[in-house]
């Protein structure tokens, strides 16, 4: 059944699914990798340290969650394009659809990545710097290939 869906997606139609798999593995990266002991060395008997998450400091966070969540709304638009037995009217091409959710994906990937490196934070973690270039690449890659696919179904 996976297969059958795959043969109907175009070639950059894919390079959009990769895009998006970027994007959701940047923003795992984050929660992951992005954290940091908040005692910062200290032993304070009976104290349990805390963990700081500094990828999803303040409106970071939020905009790294709405990029993840643009990005799994593409996959799912993809998804009700190709799908069997669906037949949705749609009230404009899937082509402008798609070029819209992923230059907004886009436009979120890099305020997340800017707001990351312009917070000041102390010592952040690498974790957090390589999520923000995976959620930019991720972005890039799904806006760049999706304009492909519009520019194509200007032509045809």
């Amino acid at each position: 059944m996976l297969n059958e869906l795959w043969a109907k997606v175009s070639a950059r139609e894919r390079f959009v699914v990769y895009g998006a798999v970027a994007v959701v593995v940047g923003w795992l990266v984050g929660l992951i990798m992005g954290s940091v002991n908040a005692c910062a060395g200290l032993n304070v008997p009976g104290y349990v340290c805390p963990s700081v998450n500094y990828f999803s400091w303040s409106t970071a966070g939020t905009t790294a969650i709405l990029s993840l969540v643009l990005a799994i709304v593409a996959l799912v638009v993809l998804y009700l394009k190709i799908a069997p037995n669906m037949n949705i009217t749609w009230p404009m091409p899937v082509a402008q659809i798609m070029l819209g959710i992923c230059g907004l994906t886009l436009i979120l990937a890099v305020i997340t990545a800017l707001l990351n490196v312009t917070d000041g934070l102390a010592s952040p973690p690498i974790g957090m710097y390589i999520a923000d270039v995976l959620l930019v690449v991720g972005g890039a890659v799904m806006a760049w290939f999706a304009y492909q696919e519009y520019l194509a179904s200007k032509v045809a």
